[in-house]
C-alpha cells in the first residue's frame, strides 16, 4: 500500500444495540418506494455523552432463496386479505421474527455533521454541462478544498485499520493495486444484486478527471484480477455478467470502481444515466482517442441542489437549458 496514507485515524465507540433502540426521531430526510429505502434524522447518545445527529439509511431486504420454499408455512405468521378480481388476489402478509433472516439492514451515520444531512435529504435534481475550464476553475478547486478528514473511512480501509473481515481480495502494488470489498448497499448474499467496489491504493486519482493513459495499466488490472476472482468466489455468477463502471461526479473522491451483477440494473445500484461511465469505455477511450481524453471533453451529470457546487453552477449557467 502507499505510504502517502499516514493520516492519523481516530477511533471512537460503536453505538451498542441497546443505544440505537433509543434513537430519537426527528424527521424524514428521503424515502423512495423503488428502492423500498428511506433516510431519518435524529438524535443518538453513547454512554453518558450528549446526544448528537445522527443518521439511519434504512433498506428492506429481499427474501433469501433458503426463505422462499418454507415461506408460507413457516415465515408467515398472518395473511391479511385485500381485494380480488377474477383469477387475481391480493394480500399482505406478516412474517415471523427470525435472526437468520432479518427484514431490514440500517447503515448508522454518527455524529452525522450538515454535509451528511444535506446529502442524504431529498432534494431536487438537474442535469450539468461540464466544461474543461468549468472543471479547471470551480471543481477542481472544489475538490482541493475538501479536507482529507471527510474520507478518512477511505484511509482506514487502506491501512486495514477498519473493516479488515470485508477485504474480499488484495492486491498489492503502489501503482496498480487495489482492495475489493462489498458494496454497502449490497446484502453479500443475493448474488442477482452483487455489488463491489475497488478502492485503489495510489492517492493521487480523485476522479474520473484525473485520469491519463498513465493509468491504463491500473485500470486493466483491476478489470482482469476481478473478472477472474469473482467466478471463484461467487459460484454461478460468471465473468461476462459483472459491469464495471466509474461514477461522476463520485460520491467521494478517492478513485474507485463499481462492479455489479448485470441483473442489477437498479438506480439503488449506481446506474443511473448521467453518472455512470463503463470502465472498459473508459479504458477505449483513453486508448484508442487520446491519452488526456478526460481532460479536454465536457462531461454531462446530475446534480443535486444541496450539493456544494450546485450554486456555483447554477450562477454560470452550467445548467442544461434549451439553448444548449
Amino acid at each position: 500500500m502507499s505510504s502517502q496514507i499516514d493520516h492519523d485515524v481516530k477511533f471512537q465507540r460503536a453505538p451498542t444495540c441497546e443505544e440505537l433502540q433509543e434513537f430519537e426521531f426527528i424527521r424524514v430526510l428521503s424515502e423512495d418506494p423503488r428502492t423500498k429505502t428511506a433516510n431519518i434524522l435524529g438524535k443518538l447518545k453513547s454512554s453518558s455523552e450528549s446526544p448528537r445527529d445522527a443518521i439511519l439509511l434504512l433498506e428492506k431486504l429481499h427474501f433469501s432463496s433458503e426463505e422462499l420454499p418454507i415461506l408460507s408455512k413457516e415465515r408467515v405468521q398472518r395473511w391479511i386479505a385485500n381485494d380480488k378480481n377474477d383469477i387475481y388476489h391480493w394480500y399482505n402478509g406478516i412474517l415471523t421474527k427470525n435472526e437468520k433472516w432479518p427484514d431490514f439492514k440500517v447503515t448508522l451515520i454518527w455524529p452525522a455533521t450538515e454535509t451528511h444531512i444535506r446529502k442524504y435529504s431529498f432534494q431536487p435534481r438537474f442535469l450539468i454541462r461540464e466544461t474543461p475550464q468549468i472543471y479547471e476553475t470551480i471543481v477542481k478547486p472544489y475538490i482541493e478544498s475538501i479536507p482529507s478528514s471527510r474520507i478518512q473511512w477511505v484511509y482506514n480501509i487502506l491501512s486495514k485499520k477498519s473493516e479488515v473481515e470485508k477485504i474480499l481480495l488484495d492486491v498489492e502494488g503502489e501503482s496498480t493495486g487495489f482492495l475489493l470489498l462489498p458494496d454497502m448497499k449490497w446484502d453479500s448474499v443475493t448474488l442477482e444484486n452483487l455489488y463491489l467496489v475497488a478502492i485503489v491504493h495510489r492517492t493521487d486519482i480523485r476522479s474520473l478527471r484525473d485520469l491519463n493513459e498513465n493509468h491504463l495499466p491500473l485500470l486493466k488490472n483491476i478489470r482482469r484480477q476481478i473478472l477472474g476472482f469473482v467466478p471463484q468466489k461467487y459460484s454461478g455468477v460468471r465473468s461476462d455478467e459483472l459491469r464495471f463502471f466509474v461514477h461522476y461526479v463520485p460520491s467521494y473522491y478517492h478513485f474507485h470502481v463499481h462492479v455489479t451483477h448485470v441483473r442489477n440494473d437498479s438506480i439503488a445500484g449506481g446506474l443511473a444515466i448521467a453518472k455512470a461511465y463503463l470502465l472498459d469505455d473508459v479504458i477505449e477511450n483513453l486508448e484508442n482517442f487520446a491519452g488526456d481524453y478526460y481532460k479536454r471533453v465536457t462531461l454531462t451529470y446530475v446534480l443535486g441542489e444541496n450539493d456544494p457546487l450546485f450554486s456555483q453552477m447554477n450562477d454560470i449557467g452550467a445548467r442544461v437549458t434549451l439553448d444548449i
